[in-house]
């Protein structure tokens, strides 16, 4: 048996086969001790990578929907099989002993499905770079606006894009050219708390209202249509898939046991903070009045108000760096190349990255139609990618599938499929219909968030 290696290695792993001899990696050599991220710090990052993609937006995403009850029970719904996913993505990588999704549907699919996964997940990953510049230049725009005035436009050193890129490239930059994620469960905590404080200010400011608001939210939804509308930002305010393979391959303790409870931990956590978002946000403003940013709709000059706006672009300064991780592994593979590539080359691919993200978002600061097209991907990398894996490593493990349980992981696999197909085609809709909206009508759902542009144009 210490002749097995390879191909063999992997196949004592599969279910179907009954051996009781012991595994040939273990007679190798003695295991080397794994640094990386316990289940805390694991968790960090899963919550960090999702909580804020859609934050602001909930409460107008309540309102749109018709009302709290049906919001809360489909976020509820979709979050089963989006939590599912996690897990799938991280048992998928073990069967294939790999660490990006790329390479992962490299080894169910070949060469070819790499190119594919990689070029998806650069893009996606790039789009949501220049989101996180466009949101921290709103935020900075918003604080000067507020206690300068407007003429802080026509100074230099105030303006945005003086402003965006110094700040991104003393807090964002520096966190981009580690080699692995767990370096990044120290920044993943802070941006946690500022999340925190951002919940925390929208619970208090509805509690504290003393004006009656003129429309009361609603309970339930006049028509089903109209609870669909919820669909498009639960994906995007839950979508830290492209991430998991990643931060499950970080982790001190590689286990999916393990994984499974940061998985469960993490979307608990996320669907708290959404909800509480969404009900006390969408009862501040009543229905019909909520803006699409919460903290837009807020006028007070206050302090606690502008630390939960500062607090939005720290949350966006921890968040870039996971993502660019996993964009910059997608173009390494399409250049024929691993992580471990050379220090030297790995900073210049993150430098170029940075470079061109940062240029473009403050270029041209208004990109919205171009991330809502995008934002199809995102249900792809929620239900599409994980049901195309389940799919083709349980038909690897047991190709007649002799035992129930596979048969029904295969039932599961193609329901994941068609969902993702149909939750990809309402955002595809939405993102057209975005499209032909006039400005007085802002979208529901931008790719991440509303981008407005800048309060300079």
């Amino acid at each position: 048996m210490n002749c097995l290696t390879g191909e063999t290695d992997r196949l004592i792993h599969n279910d179907m086969l009954l051996c009781t001899a012991p595994n040939p990696a273990s007679l190798q050599e003695p295991r080397r001790a794994r640094t990386g991220t316990g289940i805390l710090g694991t968790t960090f990052l899963i919550v960090n990578a999702t909580l804020g993609a859609g934050l602001l937006n909930f409460p107008q995403a309540f309102d749109k929907a018709g009302g709290v009850a049906a919001s809360c029970i489909i976020q509820l719904l979709l979050l089963v099989f989006i939590t599912a996913s996690l897990v799938i993505l991280a048992k998928c990588s073990d069967i294939t002993s790999t660490s990006t999704m790329q390479s992962m549907f490299a080894e169910f699919y070949g060469f070819r499905s790499l190119f594919l996964c990689a070029v998806c997940v650069a893009i996606y990953s790039f789009g949501c770079c220049l989101t996180f510049i466009i949101i921290i230049g709103d935020q900075f725009d918003r604080v000067l606006a507020t206690y300068y005035g407007m003429n802080y436009c026509h100074t230099w050193y105030l303006s945005r894009p003086f402003v965006t890129a110094v700040a991104c490239s003393i807090f964002i930059l520096p966190l981009c050219f580690f080699k692995k994620l767990d370096v990044l469960s120290y920044a993943s905590s802070i941006g946690c708390v500022t999340i925190l404080y951002v919940v925390s200010l929208i619970v208090h400011k509805s509690v504290s209202k003393i004006d009656p608001i003129t429309h009361p939210m609603k309970i339930w939804p006049d028509n089903a249509y109209q609870a669909l509308q919820i669909i498009p930002i639960i994906c995007f305010a839950y979508q830290s898939h492209m991430t998991a393979i990643p931060m499950y391959a970080c982790m001190k303790d590689r286990c999916i046991g393990k994984f499974t409870v940061c998985a469960v931990a993490s979307m608990i956590i996320c669907y708290v903070a959404y909800t509480l978002v969404g009900i006390y946000g969408y009862a501040t403003f009543g229905a019909g009045n909520v803006p699409s940013d919460i903290l837009q709709g807020y006028t007070d000059k206050s302090t606690v108000l502008t630390l939960a706006i500062i607090f939005i672009a720290i949350k966006n300064f921890t968040t870039y760096p996971i993502v660019l991780y996993c964009g910059r592994d997608a173009v390494l593979n399409l250049l024929g190349m691993d992580a471990n590539v050379t220090f030297k080359f790995r900073v210049l691919v993150t430098l170029i990255w940075y470079t061109l993200s940062l240029t473009i978002a403050i270029l041209v600061p208004d990109i919205s139609p171009v991330i809502n097209l995008l934002g199809v991907l995102s249900a792809a990398f929620i239900f599409i990618f994980p049901g195309i894996c389940l799919f083709r490593s349980t038909l690897l493990k047991d190709s007649e599938l002799h035992l129930n349980k596979d048969r029904l992981l295969i039932i599961f696999a193609i329901f994941l499929v068609a969902l993702g197909a149909f939750v990809s085609g309402v955002v595809f809709i939405e993102a057209v219909e975005d499209l032909n909206r006039t400005p007085e009508d802002p979208p529901l759902v931008s790719g991440f968030r509303s981008l407005k542009q800048s309060l300079c144009v």
